[in-house]
């Protein structure tokens, strides 16, 4: 068989892959409770594995110090864990309306990835996604100088490292820090009042919150 029809089969063949995958899409429709095919999940690797720029390639700047990775738990439960979640693993109650779903930050798929990466992904976020650019502009990481970049995203990267071997008791540490909401802030005040002799707190009304 000559070469053109080889291609022009295979061009025939990926359209019509295409026209299927299209089809069975658009009967599942485009919630954001699914989680992505492998088709997505492919395209997405590629696409991010080539958007990080070579002068992001590098090693973290900054010591995996104890008081480094408390800098960047601090940061992570005040501003991550809301999607992340407090131990990575994305279980959280934005996480888990968001499509694609935050990834499991624990796994081989985050913690293999180079620190430069992981810098970069947090700085400049990852478009068609829940993930925001954190940080400010002058802490980019550009030029033959290769400047340090942002401290505070820099020491992120060493939590999110240190993720795999987090223990329950700075789990329970990091509840405190995690964002509050005015009715939280009210029933933990209840609570302290009724420790200190007052009345019982009130329970919170049934039904549907947000």
């Amino acid at each position: 068989m000559k070469r053109w029809k080889i291609v022009l089969l295979v061009v025939i063949a990926l359209f019509a892959a295409g026209a299927i995958y299209a089809t069975v899409l658009v009967r599942r429709g485009f919630s954001a409770r699914e989680n992505p095919s492998w088709v997505e999940a492919f395209a997405a690797g590629i696409a991010k594995s080539l958007a990080v720029p070579a002068t992001y390639r590098l090693k973290n700047p900054y010591a995996p110090t104890a008081e480094n990775v408390r800098e960047g738990e601090e940061h992570f439960a005040d501003h991550c864990a809301i999607c992340h979640a407090n131990d990575g693993s994305g279980d959280a109650l934005f996480g888990k309306g968001l499509y694609p779903k935050p990834p499991n930050m624990r796994d081989a798929d985050t913690q293999n990835k180079s620190d430069g990466e992981l810098y970069y992904t947090i700085a400049n976020g990852v478009r068609l996604s829940g993930m925001p650019a954190f940080g400010p502009p002058s802490g980019s990481i550009s030029g033959k100088d290769q400047p340090t970049g942002d401290a505070e995203t820099w020491k992120l990267v060493l939590f999110i490292r240190h993720l795999p071997q987090i223990t329950s008791e700075e789990l329970e540490d990091m509840k405190k820090l995690n964002p509050k909401t005015e009715a939280d802030r009210a029933e933990e005040q209840q609570e302290e009042e009724f420790l200190n002799g007052g009345e019982a707190p009130k329970r919170p009304a049934e039904g549907h919150q947000h």
